[in-house]
Parts: C-alpha cells; sequence; structure tokens
C-alpha cells in the first residue's frame, strides 16, 4: 500500500509502550529522590578528577564511532585518554571515518595506537589505567584478554558496550534495562564474565545511531532512495517503533560514569529518549533532504523468492526500541541532539561526499515492488 508523506506519522503509537515509558519516568523521579538522600551521590563529569582511560575501539562497523566521540567527550573533560584501534594501522580501513578524522582527536590530546586484544599484555605492558573500555568484542574470546589487561593494568574501572540486540522481542517496548534477553548471546555471557572480575564493570548496550564519523549504511539507506526518486520499500505497517541515537549521546552518556560509583554494576540502554516509527525514519530523511516521499508498505510473510527482509531493509523489522531509563535515573544523563537536526547534518554529509550522484542498482526493491503491485 502507497502511502503519502501526510499519512506517515513518526509519533509514539502503542499504548503498551507508552505506559511503560510512564512508568519508567515516575521510576526515575522516585529514584532521584532517593539517589539525592543517600551519602554518596550522582558524581558529574565535571566535578571527577582526570582519570587514565584506555578504549580497546573496534576497527569496523558503526560502533567504531562510539570509540571516536568518547575519546574526543573525555579528553575534553580533562581525562588522559589512549585510543587502541584493533588491527594495523596501514589497513584500508583507516582511510575511512572515523579513523581518517584521528587528526582531531590527536590535536586534543588524545594517544592512537594499534593492538589486537591478545597483544595488549605485551604491547602495553606496565601501563597502568583507571578506566578501561572493550568497544570491540561481542564474545568471551575477544573481551576476555581485555577484561585479564584491565585487572594486570590497575583499572578500577570496566565499561563493555554490549548491545540492545540481546533483547527477546517484546509486544510491550520499550526495552527497559532488566527485561529479558537471549541466554546464548555472546554479550550477555561477556556482561555475566566481567560481573566476577575485580573492577566495577558497566555494560552499555546501543542500539542504531548516526552522527559525525559514521560509517554504517543507516540513513544513506533513505537517502540513496529518495535523492533518485524512487519508492521507499518499508516492511509491515511501517507503524513499528525503533530509536536512532547521535553517538555523541552514547559517548557523554559513558563519560558520566566515569569515576562514578553509582554506574557500578549496572546495564545502560545506551539510546536517546525518543522513539522513530519506521515510516517515520523515511519521512524525516525526506524532509531533510527536500523531497516528498512515496512509501510502499509490504507483508513480511509474503516476500518474493529470493528475497530476504533483513538484507532488504536496514533495521529490524519488529518493535525495537529501548529506553534510556537507567542513565536518566543514575547518570543524571540528557541527550542533546534530536533526529531531524542530526538527519540534516548526515544529508549536508551525503551530498558533498558525491554519492547521491553515483550509479546504483536497487534489484531488492524492485523485486519487492514488483511482488506487491503484482
Amino acid at each position: 500500500k502507497n502511502m503519502s508523506a501526510s499519512a506517515v506519522c513518526h509519533q509514539f503509537r502503542a499504548p503498551a509502550g507508552a505506559g511503560r515509558i510512564r512508568r519508567a519516568a515516575n521510576r526515575s523521579a522516585r529514584a532521584a529522590k532517593r539517589v539525592s538522600a543517600r551519602a554518596s551521590p550522582v558524581v558529574s563529569a565535571a566535578s571527577v578528577s582526570p582519570r587514565k582511560v584506555l578504549i580497546v575501539n573496534t576497527n569496523g562497523g558503526g560502533h567504531a564511532n562510539i570509540g571516536f566521540w568518547l575519546a574526543k567527550t573525555l579528553a575534553a573533560q580533562g581525562h588522559q585518554v589512549t585510543l587502541n584501534v584493533v588491527g594495523e594501522q596501514d589497513d584500508k580501513k583507516m582511510q575511512k571515518p572515523p579513523f581518517s578524522y584521528f587528526g582531531e582527536l590527536t590535536s586534543a590530546g588524545v594517544r592512537t595506537v594499534w593492538a589486537n586484544p591478545g597483544d595488549l599484555a605485551s604491547k602495553a605492558s606496565g601501563e597502568n589505567f583507571d578506566v578501561v573500555v572493550d568497544n570491540n568484542g561481542k564474545d568471551l574470546d575477544s573481551v576476555g584478554p581485555v577484561a585479564d589487561f584491565a585487572v594486570a593494568a590497575g583499572a578500577s574501572q570496566f565499561f563493555f558496550v554490549s548491545s540492545a540486540g540481546m533483547y527477546k522481542p517484546t509486544a510491550t517496548p520499550p526495552h527497559l534495562e532488566g527485561d529479558a534477553v537471549k541466554e546464548s548471546a555472546g554479550h550477555n555471557q561477556v556482561e555475566s564474565m566481567l560481573a566476577s572480575k575485580p573492577f566495577k564493570y558497566s555494560s552499555f548496550r546501543p542500539q542504531y545511531f548516526t552522527g559525525y564519523g559514521n560509517n554504517k549504511d543507516c540513513e544513506e539507506w533513505f537517502f540513496d532512495r529518495l535523492v533518485r526518486g524512487r519508492p521507499v520499500p518499508v516492511p509491515g505497517s511501517g507503524d513499528q517503533l525503533s530509536v536512532v541515537a547521535h553517538a555523541e549521546d552514547v559517548a557523554t552518556m559513558m563519560a558520566a560514569a566515569v569515576g562514578n560509583d553509582a554506574a557500578a554494576g549496572q546495564v545502560f540502554n545506551a539510546v536517546t529518549n525518543k522513539a522513530v516509527t519506521l515510516n517515520g525514519m523515511v519521512e524525516i530523511c525526506a524532509k531533510a533532504a527536500g523531497v516528498t516521499p512515496t512509501i510502499v508498505n509490504y507483508d513480511v510473510n509474503d516476500m518474493p523468492e529470493g528475497v530476504e527482509v533483513k538484507k532488504a531493509f536496514p533495521f529490524r523489522p519488529i518493535h525495537f526500541y529501548s529506553y534510556p531509563a537507567k542513565a536518566l535515573e543514575v547518570l543524571d544523563w540528557k541527550p542533546k541532539h534530536d533526529l531531524a537536526t542530526d538527519m540534516a547534518e548526515r544529508f549536508a554529509f551525503y551530498k558533498a561526499s558525491g554519492r547521491a550522484d553515483k550509479e546504483m542498482a536497487f534489484e531488492n526493491d524492485d523485486k519487492i515492488l514488483n511482488h506487491v503491485r503484482r
């Protein structure tokens, strides 16, 4: 079914989800009173003494931008930051954002080095760090060596960038910290392992994100179709809730946990506080691009032969929406970005990159559209 822009709504449309948000907000208010009454109040980033921080950063995928923004944020707060990128410095990936922006980090005093997790013990032997961040691993084999190094380096805090993808699907979004997770997920096993270590650990579960330095197609998928006047195929009704955060907001949330005892042993949904529907994402990107979108919703249970929805659309086709209740309660954190402004900035970058003028094939789109119209 074709939908005009006027028919698209990107505000909350799930009463159950809204109820959970209200309940989370009420808990936030009650928790804020409890926190203020305790002897150890929430520590703001501005009042934390400088720490020596090691960030072990992935060399690919969207998570790389979290490490970039975290290093930038912590350096601006006066911390001594080392950003260790997994792999080799001469890897071709280093020619792409955010790695190609590392000059911004070094000029801010961030030290950039390259080493695999298993080599930290030898390459950084004898170094001490107050905080170690793993923004790379997804399982025990990859995170274990970093955790062991953190213990040897005398770290009092360990942050793990986990994933909201470990939550089990729910009929009552949003996902809140403490909701059921897939027990077999590697991220879940890592979180359990970290809880047994002698440092104070915190886990951050991001979802989808965007922002300066992003190198994984998210908004670009929508721009590719919108600037070429193509219909945008969206799975299901398009009313499914999701969330897209700016990487800087994820970074400021993590920075708020540095030196903060209230963050010890906590899991945080590293997302923004406002959802977007799948159709709404199209509309917001279309507004940024200055065009009127044509949205074609399709049945995910009636796909054309040879087309998988996970390869035909950049988001999950179900409600996949986490809410940052714990960060609002415990860290006194608030996001500063909004999606519409972010998309306007990202479209300007998209145009400047020349991608809008490149020839592209949309084979999966064409198969879906022809299947819907038959």
